[in-house]
């Protein structure tokens, strides 16, 4: 008689976490539907965003000069931007983009000097991890794309490139392709150029 009251407790057990896991598939899928929704219809305005000032980089008069354009001098210090998640558990999002910046960039043996500012807590604990020289650290970011200190990470490179402490910026972050398929970009930020339209640094995710 115990063992049929502990099946039917058990049943009842696995039916309560079917539920509960019902439940949570639901918001992740909710989540990843406003997240998909967002990278989609911002990637519009970012490509119109850098044809715009591709455009007027191009229309600029000979020997105009402006120190976000840099002084054509050698690159010697060069800041690296890693973009990661807050959390794991999210396929290859995380570990495909810092194995791409370590391969790339904490590997490196050009002998530039190099230094890295942390968006998210994978970053962050990563490069922890590799002991690499951190300038900036931006942990605890918000779900919503809207609320990420975008101006202040962006303040901090710009005051850096124009004090002279650094000779060029990159950020790596992940393209999103699809649900399934990301790919991990390396965009060059500073000094800005006509043709700053990325480098071949990619690596497919997912």
């Amino acid at each position: 008689m115990a063992g049929l009251k502990e099946i039917r407790r058990r049943i009842t057990s696995v039916k309560n976490t079917k539920q509960i896991t019902r439940a949570m598939k639901l918001v992740s899928a909710a989540k990843l539907r406003r997240a998909q929704d967002a990278a989609v219809f911002g990637r519009a305005y970012v490509k119109q965003l850098a044809r715009t000032l591709e455009k007027i980089a191009s229309e600029l008069p000979e020997g105009f000069s402006h120190p976000l354009l840099g002084s054509g001098e050698e690159v010697a210090r060069r800041r690296v931007v890693v973009v990661a998640g807050e959390r794991g558990l999210c396929g290859a999002y995380n570990s495909t983009v810092l194995k791409t910046v370590m391969l790339k960039e904490g590997r490196a043996t050009d002998g530039l000097q190099r230094d890295f500012v942390c968006i998210g807590r994978r970053a962050v604990s990563f490069a922890k991890r590799q002991g690499w020289d951190i300038a900036g650290v931006f942990e605890g970011m918000p779900e919503e794309a809207a609320r990420l200190p975008v101006a202040e990470i962006v303040e901090s490179v710009v005051r850096d490139f124009l004090k002279g402490d650094i000779d060029e910026v990159v950020v790596y972050f992940t393209e999103f392709r699809s649900a399934m398929s990301q790919e991990v970009r390396c965009i060059p930020l500073l000094p800005f150029a006509a043709d700053s339209k990325g480098t071949d640094e990619t690596a497919a995710a997912g």
